[in-house]
């Protein structure tokens, strides 16, 4: 139950606060701010003394323990007092705490202390708002303010601490934030009443003042637009009396077409959205005449009677608007005629440092003329560097006085990159005492066309004069008027020597006479001729001239004229000539190149679909070339070029063409057939001439042709169709044995088709690692053991099968994709080799065939294989390179190099296909070659007492004598092992002895019974 003498005790503290702000309304506010020192030391003792009455009559909880409203006091001080009057205030009432003691006097002096830095800071956020608190921001403040300080009863014992919270709690949080919230606003509202009193009495003065004797006029209206109240300024305006304007609402007077803007402000100002607007309006006066004005319009809204007013004041603009619109109209008339003139106009003010330009003068610079008179600089910046000293020069020249006009010409490049001519006048139009200029005014006008006229009139003139080539002027009848130095130059005379001669005297017995005739009839009907005609100098040389006509159009005072222009062609015909057939002709044999023979099948196929022509496309690639070019040299393969190309043209007509494509390679076209019984005569003819010897300086040659047939338009129609059609016709005449001729038939281009896919397919394979080595045994034909194999390729396809190599290692060989293929191998044999030594310890020597692509391609390093077989640990004498005899022949020293370089690596060297070639006995010394590989071709009928038999014999008795060991492949028959054994062959190879086997079966049928042996001997111990 709460002690009802709490709240009295409470209710007595109130009265005492009140008697604060009572005495405070009893100082005067200008007392205060004039003695504010004093103040602020009265008012802090007088807060003192009030602060320790009100301690005086506490409610006393316990000996030592007071609560009283000196909290409230010394908040409100702090905030509406400030910082000295608080401090004295809080000192006072501390020292009088201090003097009582008790339990709780420490507290009771911090809660002192706290209570005055709430206010103060409290104040330092609301310092400009300190009238408009409202009843809710004193009410939460006092609330906070007097939580905090029951907290603060906790540093009491604990007990007596939470004890006096329970008694004290209820009516300190509700009487004590009620009495900060009434005194507080009392305090609010008489601290600021004083101030808006003076506000109000300042504002009142300042308009009487001004309504009557003002020189604007003023008025005030209602809400309805009457005008309740106006100025004797407004009446005099308007030309009305104060009455006779109270009568009227101010819609009646405005001018009728700035009504709607007017009303469409006033409307919003209306409802809220504007306090305030101002508007250039026209009035209409009481004699009709047109008033304007400038309208300031305010607003004053009574928000607690919903009362409006509005206060507007009116300056009266009618002569500044009535010049300004003489002036306009002047200007625009003035500018009127300047446009039409095309001139920039200038005006200068040397006093006043402005320039005022119009809008021509913009115009030549690209901007707009507000920039220009902006940054008048801009035109200075724009005239060209050459240009602009001389400029700035007559400007200073005006400045100084040194004179008073101004004329001259210069470039300028305007904002859009265009250079233009300028001309500019000037003068000086108004000086001062001393006599110096204070205004210059000119004009600026664009001359660019005059300059380019005359500048092209130059030019033409310099043309003339300067031109390498010829000019001359001459009338309808041919005489000569005038002509250049070139003329003379070219043609030999002088300019007097032909100056009034006739044409006649430069025609060349080269051009026919009824050539004159044309030109003179065409240059009559048309006015104009060009083209080529031969002329004669004066020497008597004659020369090929470029020559263009054109007439000149007559006039009044002249009869129609000609000009000639042209040029000596000769030596450039000449060199067209030479450069056409360069073009065109093979420069070795003379014959059309491809180009021309392009160009040749293209009419060809054109004037056979018109007139129903067939014509046979021969192409001829020789066979063996490239061994004569090899072995005697590329001079001697020129002069078989030559004679070549002779013998084939001595076997057609002279309408049909032979050409060379290159290298090798010819074309002949047979035109005009009637049937093929020609074109057979004419290919066997061609084979025949061909396999005749050539003598070669000393050596004597032999070569043949393999030729592919197609014709048009049986075969195809188009050049490029008939190109490849005798190309894959000339590749089956080679690959059925040369020295023949081949027409060409649908299956070839199914076979091309095939070997484009097998391409693609190749490529898949190599990317997907579709291959596999099979190994075929070298066996020793004395004891029949196996001391060596074969590694040979299979390509196993996911779809087709097992592709034989002989389908697919040409093509490889072909397309570059061999050097992959041998790579890969080259690394398996490698490791299969590893392989066999580590598991069955075999002394297994791998052959592995290398194609004479690998040994050209520069890609290849042999470090590469080298590198793999030490890698591998295996010995380079359990490698043998096999290559073909056509290796040796090859001259190239990349080779050379390669394969003395296996040589040197301890790599054996194997030459395959021994007797199908060309090998040189002393190539076969000079890379000393281990072994020779007899061909099956010599075993195939190797029979006793046949001449394969005695070839083969040799064969082995030569490579004895060199010291190179002998391999014969294809033995199928059992014959065939014994006359070769008997024959002294080192080694065999054939089905006789096995096929080609996968690894798996070679090892179990050759090395598995040898590593048993190897196997128990270890587990022995022997």
């Amino acid at each position: 139950m709460i002690n009802l003498n709490i709240f009295l005790s409470f209710c007595e503290n109130a009265a005492l606060l009140l008697a604060l702000v009572y005495l405070y309304s009893l100082f005067p506010s200008y007392q205060r701010q004039s003695h504010l020192t004093l103040w602020q030391l009265g008012m802090g003792v007088l807060i003192g003394i009030i602060g320790v009455i009100i301690m005086m009559t506490p409610l006393v909880f316990e000996q030592g323990l007071l609560f009283d409203t000196r909290s409230v006091l010394l908040c409100l001080s702090g905030l509406f007092f400030g910082f000295v009057p608080t401090l004295i205030a809080a000192s006072c009432m501390a020292l009088y705490r201090y003097n009582l003691a008790g339990t709780g006097m420490f507290v009771g002096i911090a809660m002192l202390c706290f209570s005055g830095l709430f206010g103060l800071v409290w104040r330092h956020f609301a310092k400009r708002k300190l009238d408009d608190i409202s009843y809710l921001s004193f009410y939460l403040s006092g609330l906070a303010l007097h939580f905090l300080l029951l907290l603060s009863l906790l540093l009491l014992p604990i007990e007596l601490g939470i004890d006096a919270i329970k008694v004290v709690a209820i009516p300190i949080l509700v009487i004590f934030p009620i009495l900060t919230m009434v005194i507080g606003r009392l305090f609010s509202s008489v601290v600021f009443r004083e101030r808006d009193m003076q506000v109000r009495l300042q504002e009142d003065f300042l308009f009487n003042s001004q309504f009557d004797i003002g020189n604007i006029g003023i008025s005030i209206t209602s809400k309805a637009k009457y005008w309740l109240k106006v100025n004797p300024y407004l009446c005099e305006m308007f030309g009305y009396s104060e009455s006779e304007l109270k009568a009227l609402t101010w819609e009646e007077l405005t001018y009728p077409d700035d009504l709607n803007k007017d009303l469409l402000l006033y409307d919003k100002m209306v409802k809220g959205l504007l306090d305030e607007y101002e508007i250039d309006k026209r009035f209409v006066a009481k004699d009709g005449s047109i008033v304007y004005t400038h309208v300031t319009v305010v607003c004053r809204r009574n928000t607690d009677n919903n009362g409006f007013l509005v206060i507007a004041g009116f300056l009266d603009i009618t002569q500044h608007k009535l010049a300004e619109s003489a002036l306009l109209q002047s200007k625009e008339q003035l500018d009127l005629v300047l446009d039409s003139s095309e001139l920039g106009v200038w005006d200068w003010d040397l006093a006043q440092h402005t320039m005022n330009t119009n809008r021509f003068s913009a115009d030549i610079l690209r901007c707009t003329t507000e920039a220009l008179n902006e940054h008048p600089k801009m035109w200075l910046d724009a005239i060209q560097p050459i240009d602009k000293i001389k400029f700035l020069r007559s400007i200073c020249d005006i400045r100084l006085g040194h004179t008073i006009n101004q004329r001259i010409e210069y470039q300028l490049t305007n904002l859009q990159g265009e250079t233009r001519w300028i001309l500019q006048t000037g003068k000086v139009v108004d000086v001062n005492d001393k006599g110096q200029p204070l205004r210059v005014c000119g004009t600026v006008s664009d001359i660019t066309d005059i300059k380019q006229f005359e500048e092209s009139l130059s030019v033409a003139a310099s043309v003339y004069q300067n031109s390498s080539e010829a000019m001359s002027v001459f009338t309808a009848e041919g005489i000569i008027i005038d002509s250049n130095p070139a003329f003379s130059l070219i043609t030999g005379f002088n300019r007097d020597e032909i100056q009034g001669q006739n044409l006649r005297i430069f025609q060349s017995e080269l051009q026919p006479r009824k050539f004159y005739d044309q030109l003179d009839k065409q240059l009559n009907q048309l006015g104009r001729w060009h083209g080529e005609v031969w002329m004669r100098r004066k020497n008597g040389e004659n020369y090929l001239i470029l020559l263009t006509i054109n007439a000149i159009s007559k006039t009044k005072a002249h009869k129609a004229r000609f000009v000639a222009l042209f040029s000596d062609i000769t030596e450039k015909k000449q060199t067209e000539e030479l450069i056409w057939r360069q073009a065109n002709y093979d420069a070795l044999t003379g014959l059309p190149n491809r180009r021309m023979l392009m160009e040749f099948l293209s009419n060809e196929v054109l004037h056979g679909d018109r007139q129903h022509n067939h014509f046979a496309l021969m192409f001829l690639d020789l066979d063996y070339f490239k061994e004569i070019n090899d072995t005697l040299g590329h001079d001697m393969g020129d002069v078989l070029l030559l004679e070549t190309a002779e013998r084939l043209k001595s076997c057609v007509r002279e309408s049909d063409v032979v050409a060379r494509l290159g290298g090798d390679e010819f074309t002949v076209v047979l035109t005009n057939l009637d049937d093929n019984h020609g074109v057979e005569r004419v290919a066997g003819q061609m084979l025949k001439r061909l396999a005749e010897p050539y003598t070669l300086g000393e050596q004597t040659a032999y070569i043949s042709g393999s030729i592919g047939i197609t014709l048009f338009p049986d075969d195809a129609t188009t050049t490029e169709a008939l190109l490849k059609n005798a190309d894959q016709a000339m590749y089956s005449a080679k690959t059925h044995g040369r020295n023949r001729f081949n027409y060409f038939t649908p299956a070839m281009q199914s076979d091309a088709q095939k070997r484009m896919e097998l391409v693609q397919e190749l490529k898949n394979a190599i990317i997907q690692q579709q291959f596999e080595l099979y190994y075929q045994p070298i066996v020793n034909l004395t004891n029949e053991k196996v001391i060596k194999a074969e590694a040979l390729i299979r390509w196993k396809h996911p779809t087709i099968g097992f592709i034989p190599p002989a389908d697919f290692i040409p093509i490889a060989e072909e397309t570059g994709m061999i050097i992959e293929i041998g790579n890969w191998v080259f690394n398996q044999a490698v490791k299969q080799s590893a392989r066999w030594t580590e598991m069955f310890n075999a002394d297994i020597q791998i052959s592995i065939n290398k194609s004479p692509v690998q040994f050209k391609d520069e890609t290849i390093d042999v470090q590469d294989w080298l590198s793999q077989i030490t890698e591998h640990h295996v010995n380079p004498s359990r490698i043998c390179i096999e290559i073909t005899e056509g290796l040796l022949l090859d001259k190239e020293q990349n080779v050379e190099a390669k394969l003395m370089a296996y040589r040197d690596a301890g790599l054996e060297v194997s030459l395959d296909d021994f007797g199908t070639g060309y090998s040189s006995l002393s190539y076969l010394r000079k890379f000393n070659i281990d072994y020779l590989k007899i061909d099956k071709s010599f075993v195939n009928s190797l029979m006793p007492d046949s001449n394969d038999l005695s070839l083969c014999e040799a064969i082995i008795v030569m490579a004895h004598k060199l010291g190179m060991k002998v391999i014969a492949e294809g033995i199928e028959t059992e014959q065939q092992r014994a006359l070769l054994e008997f024959a002294g062959c080192d080694y065999g190879q054939g089905y006789w002895f096995s096929h080609a086997l996968c690894h798996e079966e070679f090892e179990q049928k050759y090395l598995q019974q040898r590593a048993e042996p190897i196997q128990i001997n270890q587990f022995t111990g022997r």
